[in-house]
């Protein structure tokens, strides 16, 4: 499986436009290539070098395997068209938590795009933990991408 984020390139900086200093917009996603198999997509985005520990910046589920593209500027709300879910962030919100590190070096920006062999039973605006319990041993494909961001 590939996946594709609009400005963003494995280990290289992100745009602006996805941060706190700039419009903070979810960038555009696209991907190919999931197993025959699967029965629906799901999306995480990860600060691992947060100073509190892992901050989780995006949850997203019920992705069909029928698309091959997030827009950009999703809307921060529980459901989308389509039957796709988002999760509560670590800053408390629905959606798209921009990347926004204290000043310093860089932090990494993990996008996980993970193949599912199930629909998760999750309901709209669920925690990380049950995110990470609803995916537990289901996940049968993924790709993903890191991108930088320091202020």
């Amino acid at each position: 499986m590939e996946m594709i984020i609009d400005g963003i390139r494995e280990g290289e900086t992100i745009p602006g436009r996805y941060t706190c200093n700039g419009a903070g917009l979810s960038p555009e996603i696209t991907w190919q290539g999931a197993p025959a198999g699967a029965k629906s997509l799901a999306l995480i985005m990860d600060d691992p070098d947060a100073p509190r520990g892992t901050f989780t910046h995006w949850l997203v589920w019920g992705i069909p395997t029928t698309t091959a593209r997030l827009p950009a500027n999703l809307a921060r709300k529980s459901e989308l068209p389509n039957g796709i879910r988002q999760g509560v962030n670590s800053g408390g919100s629905y959606g798209y938590y921009p990347s926004c590190p204290p000043p310093g070096p860089a932090h990494r920006y993990i996008y996980r795009l993970m193949a599912l062999d199930t629909e998760p039973d999750l309901a709209p605006g669920a925690s990380r933990e049950r995110f990470d319990q609803a995916l537990q041993g289901h996940i049968v494909a993924e790709a993903s991408v890191t991108g930088l961001y320091s202020r």
